[in-house]
């Protein structure tokens, strides 16, 4: 019997999803519809996969992004990138969530680092003259654990000296609750700006 009920809300859920319109995610325009699906028809999501570290002495901060297909958020379905990270600044760790990377939420944008919106070389946060007309670079959000603040993880995935790198802009600041009792929230206490990180 219970075989026959987790078959009957598969075939129920796939005959929903089959007369859901599909989205290019390179088409998306943020709008949303309801349990449309925002499918990585080009696979851009998949360069971007893979750990990459940024080292400067005893100072690190790696990333580790993973590719999600059809996730359902609630709304709609979505393919994203979801990640974690571990940063160590001048030998002392101020945070990891890498072992987060393979939990599964019902909703994966609850992981630290998520989104899979494509953006181009004029997207406005962060210009980039050198990207080429035709170049994707994905546009995700980062939460710091330690303030609970949010920002704008901007990636492009690209070849220098024969090393795969990613150059990343963290950027865009903004959440946190103001506490009369406790206080402002810290500050954010991951690294701002631009880096570049190698593939490990």
């Amino acid at each position: 019997m219970k075989n026959i009920t987790i078959l009957i809300l598969m075939l129920i859920s796939i005959k929903c999803l089959a007369q859901s319109p599909e989205v290019n995610i390179i088409d998306d325009d943020g709008s949303r519809v309801n349990n449309a699906y925002y499918k990585d028809v080009d696979s851009v999501l998949n360069q971007f996969e893979g750990t990459y570290l940024y080292t400067s002495g005893n100072t690190s901060f790696k990333i580790i992004f993973t590719k999600k297909v059809l996730q359902y958020n609630g709304e709609f379905y979505e393919d994203l990138i979801i990640g974690a990270y571990q940063y160590i600044y001048n030998g002392v760790q101020i945070s990891n969530t890498l072992s987060t990377i393979d939990t599964v939420y019902f909703n994966q944008r609850r992981h630290l680092i998520n989104g899979n919106t494509i953006v181009n070389k004029n997207y406005r946060r962060w210009k980039c003259p050198s990207c080429g007309l035709e170049e994707k670079r994905l546009l995700t959000s980062i939460k710091d654990v330690i303030s609970n603040k949010f920002a704008d993880l901007i990636v492009r995935k690209i070849n220098e000296s024969g090393q795969e790198v990613i150059k990343i802009n963290i950027t865009n600041i903004s959440g946190g609750t103001y506490n009369e009792v406790e206080g402002p929230p810290p500050a954010f206490s991951l690294p701002i700006g631009e880096m570049t990180l190698i593939k490990q």
